[in-house]
């Protein structure tokens, strides 16, 4: 079940007001996905939708605080006291390594927008409908963390989807 795995997240979280703001409806998918963001107006093919963000972090951090590879230091301890203080949780399912190596957790809804409630889509199948570009240019401003376009043109309603690649559930460079 959904709801006993993830924590629920105050209507005033950034993830949740960044969604009012771009137009997009976070609610229920399914009990296994859990929630999703739902376009609430048509989006055209190419359209930018959004940027995944979050805390950005080392390698060597996300080695301590999400996979146990290494001890927590000091910073480490502050930083997991604070998400459960705040009632964050610590899963390292929100995360996405960038192109330079520092990873970016999305996880922290008082620190994250709305794309992280976009869910998994297989790329090959109709229900992806957005993707992410490493970096990209828009007017003059170069971005290096992932920014979502459409892929096609969405109808209003629909699910927003990409796909996070074949490795999204491993933990670990085991």
């Amino acid at each position: 079940n959904y709801q006993a795995v993830r924590p629920q997240l105050s209507e005033e979280c950034l993830a949740h007001r960044s969604a009012v703001i771009a137009g997009v409806s976070i609610k229920m998918a399914s009990n296994t996905k859990g929630l999703g963001a739902f376009a609430k107006y048509p989006i055209k093919f190419g359209t930018y939708v959004g940027e995944y963000s979050g805390e950005i972090m080392t390698l060597d951090e996300v080695l301590a605080r999400f996979w146990g590879k290494r001890e927590k230091d000091a910073a480490d301890k502050m930083w997991s006291k604070s998400r459960h203080y705040r009632g964050q949780s610590e899963s390292g399912d929100y995360l996405l390594e960038v192109t330079d190596g520092s990873f970016v957790d999305a996880e922290d809804g008082d620190m994250s927008t709305w794309t992280r409630f976009m869910n998994h889509a297989n790329e090959e199948t109709e229900a992806c409908n957005v993707r992410p570009f490493m970096q990209t240019e828009i007017g003059g401003d170069t971005h290096k963390y992932p920014r979502f376009f459409a892929m096609r043109d969405i109808h209003a309603g629909e699910e927003l989807c990409w796909d996070y690649g074949e490795f999204y559930t491993e933990k670990s460079f085991d």
